[in-house]
């Protein structure tokens, strides 16, 4: 089994959450969106697993306040502009130090405990440097992966490659973890927000 202190974690919240933003309001960052009067990065790092050796979060802006929750890594330009989330992994995973780096999304608040052991469990049987997850759709951004597709994952950014999915299914394969009614949902838009309220119990 894959020791946590061999592990970073990354919270990717340096999309640019246009689902979030409303007619004639100022621009929203998703990833400071408050749920229960928390931010939801404060969510996505508190269902990180518990002693990792570093947490990031991928960012474009707002470092200051994106800073509070870990370490802001921007998106390397040289990988290009504006080119989604593998941008985001890639730009981290050259900043950490460990072997593994697990990825979250920022606006998936209560994702399942169990995701973690799951995926440190697939990459360590199928002897497989990478380990995403599908429960009754895809979700891509929560992924483990090893330090080795740093070269792999920089150099297909740079040929033009933007699908998450397209570049996971070369390395790796799916994890099914059971769904339920918010173990998945995730906050894109003011109404999934509003939703949020209501499913979603306040943290005590």
């Amino acid at each position: 089994m894959i020791a946590a202190h061999d592990v970073s974690g990354l919270i990717l919240a340096g999309g640019q959450g246009r689902r979030m933003q409303e007619a004639g309001r100022p621009a929203i960052e998703k990833g400071l969106v408050l749920l229960h009067a928390r931010p939801l990065v404060a969510w996505a790092t508190n269902a990180l697993p518990i002693g990792l050796a570093t947490v990031y979060i991928s960012a474009n802006r707002y470092a200051d306040a994106y800073g509070q929750y870990g370490v802001v890594v921007p998106d390397n330009p040289l990988l290009g502009h504006d080119v989604g989330p593998l941008a985001g992994v890639a730009s981290a995973l050259a900043r950490a130090s460990t072997p593994w780096l697990y990825v979250a999304p920022v606006d998936v608040p209560c994702p399942p405990p169990q995701l973690f052991s799951a995926l440190c469990s697939h990459v360590c049987r199928e002897r497989a440097p990478l380990a995403y997850v599908q429960s009754t759709r895809p979700q891509p951004l929560f992924m483990l992966l090893n330090r080795c597709l740093l070269s792999d994952l920089e150099r297909s950014l740079q040929q033009g490659l933007r699908k998450v999915q397209e570049w996971q299914q070369r390395h790796g394969t799916p994890v099914c973890i059971d769904d339920n009614d918010t173990a998945f949902f995730n906050v894109n838009s003011p109404d999934d927000l509003a939703l949020a309220h209501q499913r979603i119990a306040a943290p005590s």
